[in-house]
C-alpha cells in the first residue's frame, strides 16, 4: 500500500476550503500555502478537530509517533503536523495545517479503515489500500513504513546497502530506489529513540522530525 502525503495535505485543504469557500480571500494558491508552509509542534489542541476514538483511545496506544513531516520537490515545498497511534493491528494517523485551521483522521486495522475530515465529512468502512490508490496516489509504503520506526520491518529485512553508525545502529538503507536514514536522539547504543527519519528518491525529499517517540 502506497501514500501521497502530499496529495493527503491537498485533499485535506480541498475538503476545508469547500466547507468555508465564503471566508476565502485571494488566490487560492496563497491561502493553501499559508496553511501548509511552516513548523510546529503537534499541540493536544489539535486532536479536538475529531472525537476521542473507539477503536484506538489515545491512553491505549502502544506506539505514539508525532512532529511534522518536510515534503520538499523542485516545483513544491510543504510542512504538515502528524500523529500516528498504534496497538497491534489498529492504527490512526492525524495530519492537520501549522495553524489548526483542518485535519484529516484515518484510521482502522488490517481490514477496514475510516476517515474522517474536520468539515464533518466521513468515510466509513474504507478499504485503505482502495481509498488510498484512488485518492492520493503512490509514493510510499504506508503501514509498512510506521512499523519501520521500530527498526523491524518488511522493508528493513528486504532492504539492500545497509549501513550502521558507530553504535552498530541502522543508519542507512534502500528499498524501490528510496533510500531512507535514521537519525538517532541519543548518543547510546542502547537507544533506538529516533530523532530525524529522511528519505529520498529521485528530485523527492521527505523528512520526518519526531517531538514525541514512545515504543512500549
Amino acid at each position: 500500500m502506497y501514500i501521497s502525503i502530499w496529495k493527503i495535505v491537498k485533499k485535506l485543504y480541498e475538503h476545508w476550503s469547500v466547507s468555508n469557500s465564503g471566508n476565502l480571500q485571494g488566490p487560492s494558491g496563497l491561502v493553501l500555502k499559508s496553511l501548509i508552509v511552516g513548523a510546529g509542534v503537534f499541540l493536544v489542541t489539535s486532536c479536538q478537530f475529531f472525537p476521542e476514538s473507539e477503536l484506538l483511545p489515545q491512553d491505549e496506544a502502544t506506539r505514539t509517533y508525532q512532529g511534522r513531516i518536510a515534503f520538499k520537490q523542485p516545483d513544491q515545498s510543504f510542512v504538515t503536523i502528524f500523529r500516528w497511534l498504534e496497538a497491534g493491528s489498529a492504527f490512526q494517523l492525524t495530519l492537520r495545517d501549522r495553524l489548526a485551521l483542518s485535519g484529516v483522521r484515518l484510521q482502522g486495522n488490517e481490514n477496514q479503515a475510516t476517515v474522517e475530515y474536520s468539515n464533518g465529512d466521513r468515510e466509513e468502512e474504507v478499504d485503505l489500500d482502495e481509498w488510498i490508490e484512488h485518492h492520493l496516489g503512490i509514493s510510499l509504503p504506508f503501514k509498512e513504513l510506521w512499523k519501520c520506526l521500530s527498526l523491524t520491518c518488511q522493508l528493513i529485512d528486504e532492504g539492500e546497502q545497509r549501513e550502521y553508525d558507530s553504535y552498530g545502529r541502522l543508519e542507512q538503507f534502500s528499498s524501490d530506489r528510496w533510500t531512507f536514514k535514521f537519525s538517532y536522539k541519543e548518543k547510546d547504543p542502547e537507544s533506538t529513540t529516533l530523532k530525524k527519519l529522511e528519505m529520498n528518491k529521485d528530485d523527492t525529499n521527505i523528512k520526518i522530525f519526531f517531538t514525541k517517540f514512545e515504543n512500549e
